[in-house]
């Protein structure tokens, strides 16, 4: 099984994962370009965090890895560099397996290319072994609190100190120098008709001569008793013999491949490392801009009995992409389990959206294994986000066959089809080019039916009828103003 760092077991792509508009709506896209300057690596980051977990194990076997980094930096950049040679190592053995089938394909394989491919695997695999016992080396040197790093530090040790580590290695070292001149062993199997049964490629040690010739120059060619052996005559083939080369070239791609099968294992065990350490790369640098700006950072609780609770909760966007952090209001989050949803109402340009967002990107990086913004948080955790942000015009009229009201239904719709319980919903002013009272009455039924497949929503309106459509406990109702909730 894969080692990984994202996943006591191992990272599984079918996470669910939360969709590219989301990402837009919460701005986590730009906020991120502030902290990582590396299209690659901001993508990739991105992408571990939008495939959705909600494994409180999990979670929290990331925020250990994440602690232990934090406390150990050089451990962190010492795995690191690590992992991008072993990565570039990884590649070249991939490549020399293309180059052995390519030549076997067209016909155009030759003892020669042959050779230059063994040699290539021996040391690949040698390397590939070196470099385990490298990131064991390294792991031993701290004090790990993390079952991640402590898991990853015993499979490599399980490897490097077993008796068969070092005898691999010998064995890689000498065919990593692998002459094509000199002298080749071969053994063959022959049947009752004369015919070539077996053929390999064996050690010399093994090689037991009977040829006359030699014995008449005096070759002491006796060898002990308990060493294997298999009586045999030299031959010396002619140059360009046909059958010695394709012997000679199947002998020493079978090699390979063994070889190449060994080196593909260790890599499918430990690949991985190279792209989640980029995660917290990236994971990192974010904790470091949050300190940057001197604003409190906090690693969530998970709360038992789905109450949501956030103190001094700041907007991740504005806080990058302002100079002064001071000039970013902190707001509290607070859901009662009793609670199906949050209407949050305010004029225009007092922040409403901004406070919405703030609330998705906390959930998103929390549910990540990451730490927020803000002084402290017991969050539950949802299967599902969705969001429906009311768009600008343009972006509703360009290439575009529908309305925004028109828009906005399909866009509900296709939400609806895809939600399942325990997912959290994020509305942004949504039907706000409608009729005030047939927009509320439409908004209010479809909360409801969400809050029947325990949905629970956050809504941004200026539909103020809404709050008197709901019970004390069914919805809580605030106001923002001037980017402070009341």
């Amino acid at each position: 099984m894969a080692i990984s760092l994202l996943s006591p077991t191992q990272f599984e792509p079918g996470t669910e994962m939360v969709n590219e508009k989301i990402v837009y709506h919460l701005s986590l896209d730009r906020s991120f370009s502030y902290i990582c300057a590396d299209v690659k690596k901001r993508e990739r980051f991105l992408s571990v965090v939008s495939a959705l977990i909600n494994d409180r194990e999990e979670i929290i076997y990331r925020q250990d890895i994440l602690k232990d980094f934090e406390k150990h930096p050089a451990l962190f950049e010492q795995l690191s560099s690590l992992s991008v040679r072993f990565e570039e190592l990884r590649l070249s053995q991939k490549n020399a397996g293309k180059g052995e089938f390519r030549l076997k394909v067209t016909g155009t394989a030759s003892s020669a290319a042959s050779k230059n491919i063994l040699q290539v695997q021996a040391l690949c695999l040698k390397r590939a072994l070196l470099f385990i016992e490298s990131y064991g080396e390294i792991l031993e040197k701290y004090d790990l609190r993390s079952s991640g790093l402590t898991n990853l530090y015993k499979a490599c040790r399980e490897i490097y100190e077993s008796h068969e580590f070092s005898n691999l290695i010998a064995f890689c070292s000498k065919y990593e120098n692998f002459s094509e001149n000199g002298t080749w062993n071969f053994r063959f199997v022959l049947s009752d008709e004369g015919h070539i049964k077996e053929y390999d490629l064996i050690d010399h040690k093994y090689i037991h001569v009977t040829d006359r010739e030699l014995k008449k120059k005096g070759f002491s060619l006796f060898r002990k008793e308990e060493d294997p052996g298999y009586p045999c005559e030299r031959i010396y083939p002619p140059p360009r013999d046909g059958l010695f080369e394709s012997l000679a070239i199947s002998a020493i791609s079978g090699l390979s491949a063994l070889l190449g099968s060994i080196a593909e294992q260790i890599f499918l065990k430990f690949g991985f490392l190279f792209r989640e350490l980029v995660f917290y790369d990236v994971a990192l640098k974010y904790i470091n801009a949050l300190s940057q700006k001197k604003v409190p950072i906090c690693y969530p609780g998970f709360s038992e009995d789905q109450n949501i609770t956030v103190r001094k909760l700041y907007d991740l966007y504005l806080l990058m992409s302002k100079e002064d952090p001071s000039s970013v209001v902190p707001n509290d989050f607070v859901i009662e389990q009793a609670t199906d949803g949050l209407l949050v109402f305010g004029d225009n340009g007092n922040g409403k959206t901004v406070y919405l967002r703030s609330i998705g990107t906390m959930q998103l990086l929390a549910q990540a294994g990451l730490p927020i913004p803000c002084e402290s948080a017991e969050i539950t955790l949802f299967s599902q986000i969705a969001t429906q942000f009311s768009e600008a015009e343009k972006d509703f009229f360009e290439d575009n066959d529908a309305g925004r009201f028109e828009q906005e239904v399909r866009e509900l719709a296709a939400m609806v089809d895809t939600l399942k319980e325990g997912a959290l919903v994020f509305l942004n002013e949504t039907f706000q080019s409608t009729a005030y009272e047939e927009g509320a009455d439409g908004l209010y039924h479809l909360l409801k039916y969400f809050s029947s497949l325990n949905i629970r929503w956050i809504l941004v309106s200026h539909l103020r009828h809404l709050k008197d459509a709901f019970g004390p406990n069914e919805a809580k109702v605030t106001h923002i103003e001037k980017y402070k909730i009341e």
